[in-house]
């Protein structure tokens, strides 16, 4: 087995796919202990990243900002980038986003040893070396092991290296309190970073309430861009009052606020997956997206399937006006939340 001494993970987005890859992380640091470890970023997610003895150095690359520069200070932003990564030196480059831009980074790199994953998209694989593996119809967290499983024997146990959160899990403990919820709520998520993925907020509601009735305390969580959904589901929900925990976290907050949690409750989205990393129970509804590629992993994920004829269609807009995500009924959502909020009962 090859030796590596400086290695470089290009993962920089978004949260659900960064914390897929966490695995592969764990795999190769397991694989590589004395090798030098760096994760290029996108900024709003570096934090989520474990640091020492996982990762040696984030490498944060800040694509926002170069979308708003002029067209004539970009190829100057992109050589002061390929002057960083020279000079670290990587003789392994793993490209586990799998496009043209993150392949173009690779490059960048001057590392000519480059592997990427077996879904390889928008021409990338003309750049980058394709691993597939005999998990290329699989879950997307082991089509990425199965990248570092071409390096060398790994163990089977999946690892999510965390951040240290303690003290962010102390800190929504107490936000709980002072919202008085003194057991682990069932967290619902109504956000999702495609539109075509949205649960009805009449459905969220619902479910609000017959949770309730069930003996359980709901709350709802998110980012500030959720906040519309969160108070509309509020609404709807009435007179059931639903604390609001929406954009009161950073990245490690809404780690520790999951932790709190009997289980979590959304659609295809960063917040399960970061739960279901914590150890805890989620639900997740799947229309657009399939479960049995990127669904919460592990035996405490659960998620609940539309039956629609389109489903899985991977458009981020929905042609036919959210036709399956409707056909996920507050029932079917009830019934698996009740039977995974037990597991940590």
């Amino acid at each position: 087995m090859r030796q590596y001494q400086n290695i470089l993970i290009i993962k920089m987005s978004a949260l659900g796919d960064i914390i897929h890859a966490l695995p592969s992380l764990a795999a190769l640091r397991e694989l590589f202990p004395q090798a030098v470890v760096n994760w290029l970023v996108e900024p709003q997610f570096a934090d989520i990243l474990p640091g020492k003895p996982y990762i040696d150095e984030k490498i944060i690359f800040d694509k926002n900002n170069l979308k708003r520069l002029s067209f004539f200070k970009i190829p100057g932003r992109l050589w002061e980038l390929r002057r960083i990564l020279h000079s670290k030196k990587y003789d392994l480059v793993l490209d586990l986003q799998g496009l043209l831009k993150s392949t173009m980074i690779a490059v960048l790199s001057g590392c000519r040893n480059r592997l990427g994953y077996c879904e390889m998209r928008e021409g990338s694989f003309l750049f980058t070396k394709p691993v597939n593996g005999p998990n290329a119809k699989g879950h997307i967290i082991q089509r990425y092991l199965d990248v570092i499983r071409y390096l060398g024997p790994i163990s089977d146990e999946v690892v999510f290296p965390l951040p240290d959160y303690q003290a962010q899990k102390d800190k929504m403990r107490k936000l709980l309190l002072d919202y008085g919820v003194h057991s682990r709520p069932v967290l619902l998520f109504p956000g999702a970073g495609w539109a075509s993925k949205l649960w009805p907020i009449e459905n969220y509601a619902k479910l609000a309430k017959e949770l309730s009735e069930n003996g359980y305390q709901v709350a709802l969580g998110g980012g500030k861009g959720d906040a519309p959904l969160t108070r509309a589901v509020m609404e709807k929900a009435r007179p059931l009052k639903i604390p609001d925990l929406t954009g009161q976290t950073d990245l490690t907050g809404l780690l520790g606020l999951v932790s709190l949690a009997s289980v979590c409750v959304g659609s295809d989205t960063g917040p399960l997956h970061l739960a279901a990393a914590a150890g805890i129970p989620t639900v997740s509804l799947f229309g657009p997206s399939s479960g049995q590629r990127a669904g919460t992993y592990g035996p405490l994920g659960s998620y609940v399937s539309s039956d629609a004829d389109c489903s899985p269609c991977f458009k981020r807009v929905c042609p036919r006006e959210f036709f399956c995500m409707e056909r996920i009924s507050p029932q079917m959502v009830l019934d698996s939340s009740l039977k995974a909020a037990k597991m940590v009962a």
